[in-house]
């Protein structure tokens, strides 16, 4: 979390400067949004939870670690406080369905989801973990021998752009309620 935490405030010690580059007058620092995939996303959905500054966190195909806070009696202890900002969580079908398998309600991020103040999730079905970077179209054999689903490369890689940019526009550009299938 430190690297984010770095470039977050390298960004907002620019913005708040004497800076004449037009790109840091761009943003509005009121409305910032993280997104990580995998551990990524853990840490965008920790930072989400700490900072007062992040308005919106989404998590692709991540495990939502920070939210655990104990271990007692042989069983993970799971923060009890709502995740307080629009969470969105993106998953892989397998992934999905072997949280929902092992753990059920139990598992981190379905408890974020359900007690947070606004959540949203949604599964991207044949989709494997590596469908939700670019690696599937540049590299195709590697993306493959490392994990990638049966889901067409491109249409995977758009429609998660098009859920994000939904997601970012209605909590960052107060753009409505965004509409997100509970399944693509």
């Amino acid at each position: 979390m430190d690297d984010e935490n770095f470039v977050i405030d390298t960004i907002l010690a620019q913005c708040g400067s004497d800076n004449n580059d037009a790109l840091f007058s761009l943003i509005d620092t009121g409305k910032i949004g993280l997104m990580g995939h995998s551990l990524g996303g853990a840490s965008s959905a920790q930072l989400g939870r700490e900072r007062d500054d992040i308005a919106a966190v989404i998590v692709l195909d991540g495990t939502m670690l920070g939210e655990e806070t104990a271990f007692e009696n042989n069983a993970v202890v799971l923060n009890s406080t709502p995740y307080p900002i629009p969470l969105l969580n993106v998953y892989a079908q397998d992934h999905y369905t072997n949280s929902m398998e092992l753990v059920g309600e139990a598992y981190n991020n379905f408890h974020a989801t359900k007690n947070a103040v606004c959540a949203y999730e949604t599964v991207f079905k044949n989709a494997g973990h590596l469908n939700f970077t670019d690696l599937p179209l540049f590299s195709p054999a590697l993306a493959k021998m490392l994990g990638v689903g049966i889901i067409d490369e491109r249409y995977g890689i758009e429609t998660m752009n098009k859920v994000v940019l939904a997601f970012f526009d209605s909590y960052l550009k107060d753009a409505g309620v965004p509409i997100i299938e509970k399944e693509y």
